[in-house]
């Protein structure tokens, strides 16, 4: 009585410590997840600063630079390689200026 007693008192302690095992590890993994933020964080901190823009006050685009922003495909056929076929084929249509 006395030794089954201990021995379910063993396996309950053993599972138990497998249960902190397990929340250990998930602890461990989500740590390192966190301090792979924070090196990327530290990697941008140390890049090189980009410079000012500098756009010339009296450059303007030529007068035949489009007035208006409108995008237009006319009988457009698109494929992923030069050896596939087609995915979008003979496709029409127009994007007016602001559309969404």
């Amino acid at each position: 009585s006395t030794f089954a007693g201990n021995v379910g008192l063993a396996i309950s302690q053993i599972l138990i410590l497998c249960g902190m095992l397990q929340h250990g590890l998930r602890q461990t993994t989500e740590m390192i997840a966190q301090m792979t933020s924070v090196e990327r964080v530290l990697q941008f901190t140390k890049l090189d600063k980009e410079g000012p823009f500098d756009s010339d006050v009296n450059s303007k685009p030529p007068a035949t630079w489009p007035a208006r922003g409108q995008i237009k495909f006319e009988k457009t056929s698109l494929r992923y390689s030069d050896d596939a076929p087609p995915v979008l084929k003979s496709l029409n249509f127009v994007i007016e200026p602001g559309m969404k």
